[in-house]
């Protein structure tokens, strides 16, 4: 076999190096940072304050585009909204803002009223496998250049570093109004690429901030880490709204800014049709009968879609859309009864190796498949092997390499990161660090609700060791005034808002003390000793009741392409 060369899709290649860093000034006063990270945020100049719109993946690049935005102006930032829940927007407010303003009112953080849930379910309850589906996604772990990741398909290669997170002060349902620095501005909740995502209008200026409803990619129907259902025809409908402003100047935050109101609306109308297109000809052929991979196969964009300079597949890819539209509205099942109880995988493998004649003859057709230039095949037939033997060795080097030359081929930035992570994993040479995290850094953890940190503790049941177990304790914050309890009920463990007028014990701390446990600085008993908890009620049934959960914070090897 010759040697997997290392490579770009040219197509990919052109559209990352157009992603150089710079602020785009708009209207005189709306800077918009662009290609610092995958993300972009704004700031809109007010007469003597600002407001800040998104703030980034993480404290490093936050860090650096504050300066720059200091550099244009020394006005205070007195609003930060945040246009939804996703961590690349949410992860930098500490750079811009002081987290003792927030809290003494003189900065005001806007965003919808499920905004913190969704944060908490995201790096809460699916926190270990979304993180890792997600190091996978971006390529956290790659080199950045030829031999790794290039980007993510809407910006630069995403390297979030520290992240931090300070709870919203103002929450609204669908729209908000309000005023900064003289500047009137409108929130509209505008569900598209998630439930919560929203759209800044300025009307005075007719400016439109449309977050994450368009970018310079086709939309991300579905992200391969892992994501709920993302309806198209909502975000369809979400980009009829966008258009109905009759914006003069569009601030996407994954992509550069577009002027002209004619250019504006072609884009969003060209970019809701493509959205529908998939949509509908995907249920057409489910209608059909069809199976998620034998659409996929079918349907295709026009050319002039296909072709338009916001659509090419980057980031979204309409072969990784299809199938999620067919489960949001079929589920997981196809109709053949043979996928309600199948044969273990593992079984499965090994007798389909055997069918073929056995190990040795399997990799010789991949080592032939690989010399033919058919890397997807090579991969297929080793997985099979890998499966039957996760420590197979060879079989593990030749898919990665199966891999390595099937990523390179890539056009699409997630499918390239995916493919080269998996290699890495399959050679044992992945940085596994912090791998099994639950609830995200102290830094974000800080300014989640004890409800929101208390509720991952129901997925965090060790149900095989009380199935006898009937205990109820109640959970206070003796700083914030939070309480919330846990019930474990022979197995299960049910999460009350409010805690019920019975309990077996009621634990009360500070939020310091929260996070030292959550983080494992401390135990329970080790803060009863000291005095940092105290306990109304049993102190012994505590301690049982915590012994019946696994750890928040404990690194778990989570195999994604050796299994």
């Amino acid at each position: 076999m010759s040697e997997v060369t290392p490579s770009v899709h040219p197509d990919l290649a052109r559209h990352q190096a157009s992603m150089e860093p710079r602020i785009y000034t708009l209207d005189g006063s709306i800077h918009c940072a662009f290609g610092y990270s995958v993300v972009n945020c704004t700031l809109i100049e007010g007469a003597e304050s600002c407001i800040l719109v998104d703030t980034m993946t993480g404290m490093d690049n936050a860090e650096t585009v504050a300066a720059e935005f200091r550099k244009i102006t020394d006005k205070p930032i007195r609003t930060i909204v945040y246009t939804h829940f996703h961590a690349d927007h949410v992860s930098g407010a500490a750079a811009f803002v002081s987290p003792d303003d927030v809290a003494a009112g003189r900065v005001e953080i806007v965003a919808q009223k499920d905004l913190v849930r969704h944060v908490a379910r995201d790096v809460g309850l699916i926190a270990p496998i979304l993180g890792r589906r997600a190091m996978y996604q971006f390529g956290m772990r790659l080199p950045i250049g030829e031999t790794g990741t290039v980007g993510a398909g809407l910006g630069p290669p995403q390297r979030p570093g520290r992240r931090s997170f300070i709870a919203p002060t103002v929450t609204f349902d669908e729209t908000y109004s309000g005023e900064t620095g003289g500047v009137r501005f409108e929130i509209h909740l505008i569900p598209s690429e998630t439930e919560d995502q929203c759209a800044v209008w300025l009307p005075d200026a007719r400016v439109l901030l449309s977050a994450d409803a368009v970018y310079e990619s086709f939309p991300n129907v579905y992200a391969l880490r892992g994501t709920r259902f993302r309806d198209p025809m909502a975000w369809a409908r979400g980009l009829d709204r966008l258009k109905a402003f009759g914006a003069e100047i569009l601030v996407p935050h994954h992509g550069r800014p577009v002027e002209g109101a004619n250019r504006i609306a072609d884009l969003l109308t060209d970019y809701r049709d493509a959205v529908q297109y998939l949509h509908d000809q995907t249920l057409r052929y489910i209608n059909k009968g069809y199976a998620p991979d034998e659409i996929a196969e079918i349907v295709a964009m026009p050319a002039r879609l296909r072709d338009h300079p916001w659509l090419g597949e980057y980031y979204g890819s309409y072969k990784h859309a299809i199938p999620a539209i067919y489960a949001g509205y079929l589920g997981w099942y196809q109709g053949d009864p043979v996928a309600l109880d199948p044969t273990p995988r593992a079984e499965r493998a090994s007798r389909f190796v055997a069918m073929m004649g056995g190990r040795e003859t399997l990799l010789r057709h991949a080592r032939d498949a690989l010399d033919a230039g058919d890397a997807q095949w090579a991969a297929e037939l080793l997985t099979l092997a890998v499966r039957a033997d996760r420590s197979d060795d060879e079989a593990r080097r030749l898919k990665a390499e199966a891999l390595r030359r099937w990523a390179y081929a890539q056009k699409n930035a997630t499918w390239r990161n995916w493919g080269l992570t998996a290699a890495l994993e399959l050679e044992g040479a992945l940085d596994l660090a912090a791998g099994g995290m639950v609830l995200g850094t102290p830094e974000q953890v800080r300014g989640f609700p004890l409800a929101a940190i208390l509720n991952v503790m129901t997925v965090r049941l060790i149900s095989e060791t009380c199935w006898e177990t009937h205990l109820r304790v109640a959970f206070e914050t003796t700083d914030s005034g939070e309480s919330c309890a846990l019930e474990i009920r022979r197995g299960v463990c049910q999460f009350h808002e409010t805690p019920p007028p019975e309990c077996d014990a009621t634990a009360r701390f500070d939020r310091g003390f929260l996070l030292d446990w959550v983080f494992g600085r401390t135990t329970f008993e080790e803060a009863i000793a000291a005095e940092r908890v105290s306990v109304e009620g049993d102190a012994g049934a505590v301690a049982e009741f915590l012994a019946k959960f696994e750890p928040f914070n404990q690194a778990n090897e989570l195999a994604i392409a050796a299994r």
